[in-house]
């Protein structure tokens, strides 16, 4: 089994109350050789003074405001001493072979995805990474480990630290939601591996620190920030990752299928969705030359074809399927 370092990375925000349960599973950890790292985006419930406590040769670093997910974890990347970088949601549990089990799996060029089992629902066997439409929207098959895996969840993200500073880290634009989506993307551009890891297993509570839920009806329950961030983010990830002979094809069918759900929202009289989406394009025009600028080196760097990248996604929306299971979510 390797022994290198291995840096855990958490992004906190108010996060004290899990905080406590993760850092513990932390602690019972087989595997020794690790630095934990927090990074605070301005908590006010105690959250450093409790890690300070518990891990007193910590590292930490203090923001003074909520910088969201994608840049707190390449603020903790840059300071890490490790080898290996263990990017771990504070709303986990670990089990105590977790890290153990990750090193024994590693290979080179990878980027490993441990096992989520939800807190909400330990019966469920969890699932290790997600597939992705070719638009970029999460997508799962019913029966989890038949998914053709083509991301690496941040919630739980094992990498070198020299291969997460050559693909880029995550991209700071992107704020939360969506970085790990583009990030696997283009890793895998390069030619790196997401590899699912069944058997390093951790426990989450999902949602626990942005705002995703179901109701005692099963409905979904998401946030008006939540759709904005997704819609705005899958455009530029869309702008960046695609060759030039697709990009037109999956824009413009993005583009419909926004379309659609705006004149559904429009009819439903769902109003502060709608702003959403044209939000999400304005934005997308305010950094167009941003994007552009991520897209040239995206692309001088590809070593693999869209036509192969393509094979690990799946042709559909893959807000259709969810649409048709959970019916249209309520917004909060």
């Amino acid at each position: 089994m390797k022994n290198g370092k291995v840096s855990i990375i958490i992004v906190n925000y108010n996060g004290v109350h899990f905080l406590k349960k993760c850092l513990s599973s932390i602690k019972k950890q087989t595997y020794k050789n690790i630095e934990i790292i927090l990074v605070d985006n301005n908590s006010h419930d105690g959250s450093i003074a409790y890690m300070k406590k518990i891990f007193e040769k910590s590292k930490i670093i203090k923001n003074n405001k909520n910088l969201g997910f994608a840049k707190p974890n390449n603020q903790g990347a840059k300071i890490a001493t490790g080898e290996y970088l263990f990017l771990l949601n504070n709303d986990t549990e670990l089990f105590k072979n977790t890290i153990e089990k990750l090193l024994a799996s590693y290979i080179d060029k990878s980027i490993l995805t441990a096992r989520q089992i939800s807190l909400r629902d330990k019966s469920i066997r969890g699932r290790a990474g997600a597939g992705s439409d070719i638009f970029g929207y999460p997508y799962v098959e019913d029966h989890i480990e038949k998914t053709r895996i083509f991301y690496a969840d941040g919630a739980a993200l094992f990498i070198k630290k020299k291969d997460f500073i050559k693909i880029g880290m995550f991209d700071e634009e992107l704020y939360m939601f969506q970085e790990d989506i583009d990030f696997s993307w283009r890793a895998q551009i390069m030619g790196y591996k997401i590899i699912p890891c069944w058997n390093a297993k951790l426990y989450h509570y999902y949602g626990g620190t942005a705002q995703m839920n179901f109701k005692k009806s099963k409905q979904y329950v998401s946030s008006y920030f939540r759709r904005y961030m997704n819609e705005r983010n899958i455009i530029r990830n869309i702008l960046k990752n695609y060759s030039t002979p697709f990009i037109i094809f999956i824009l413009a069918g993005l583009s419909l299928f926004h379309l659609l759900e705006i004149i559904l929202f429009s009819v439903l009289g769902k109003f502060k969705v709608v702003k959403c989406y044209f939000a999400a394009y304005k934005w997308n025009i305010k950094k167009f030359k941003s994007t552009m600028r991520m897209r040239k080196k995206i692309q001088k760097g590809r070593i693999v074809s869209d036509t192969i990248i393509l094979k690990h996604m799946y042709f559909t929306y893959a807000k259709l399927k969810n649409f048709t299971r959970l019916g249209i979510p309520s917004f909060e």
